[in-house]
């Protein structure tokens, strides 16, 4: 059993896969004491830094805030996950208890991006998908749950998805300890997914 939690960075492109990865390994460790955070739950709150309106580059992150509740899970307490999105009205949702004695799991658009929070990752993944694929399952996602339209959709994906990706998501790629291509529509396979739990396993034993 490792002293502090083994954390595990996720990254990659919007619509990628990495929440439906996160999910799976957390899923698979459920012998071990395991949490999930995702990088939205630190974005800045838009009505407060006006300036800030997108969630697609690394100013629009809390950062000090992530890695303070980092500091707090290392030392054996539960942090309160500040509510997800970054529209005022989101500030009144009710946050969420995590507690994680062996694994933390991070991911988001920018989770390989800051220094101080990569200098303590264990283990970095990047998650590949080709663009296309990535923006048919954006246009779908975004039409099926943020009520918008195909135009609105790929507007939005031309202005600031589409340009901060390759200035800022995409070169983390680099950073990584292991890439994980998810082609198709069911998510990364079975087999990346085993990989990636082997190699938690391995760092959990050490």
């Amino acid at each position: 059993m490792s002293e502090r939690p083994v954390l595990v960075c996720i990254g990659g492109g919007s619509a990628s896969g990495k929440s439906t990865l996160s999910r799976g390994l957390v899923a698979q460790l459920q012998d071990y004491s395991a949490g999930l955070i995702n990088l939205d739950n630190y974005f800045r709150d838009w009505s407060v830094d006006d300036d800030i309106r997108t969630a697609n580059r690394p100013d629009a992150v809390l950062w000090p805030a992530l890695v303070a509740d980092l500091d707090r899970i290392d030392g054996g307490e539960s942090i309160e996950l500040p509510v997800k999105g970054t529209r005022a009205y989101a500030r009144g949702m009710e946050t969420q208890s995590i507690t994680a004695r062996d694994v933390i799991v991070v991911e988001g658009l920018l989770a390989l991006w800051e220094d101080t929070v990569r200098a303590r990752t264990d283990l970095a993944v990047y998650v590949d998908a080709p663009d296309d694929e990535r923006l048919m399952r954006r246009i779908q996602r975004d039409i099926r749950e943020r009520g918008a339209t195909v135009d609105s959709a790929i507007a939005w994906y031309r202005h600031d998805v589409k340009p901060s990706f390759h200035r800022y998501t995409e070169p983390t790629k680099w950073r990584a300890d292991l890439v994980i291509p998810n082609v198709g529509d069911g998510g990364p396979s079975a087999a990346s997914l085993s990989a990636l739990v082997a190699a938690v396993r391995a760092l959990l034993r050490k």
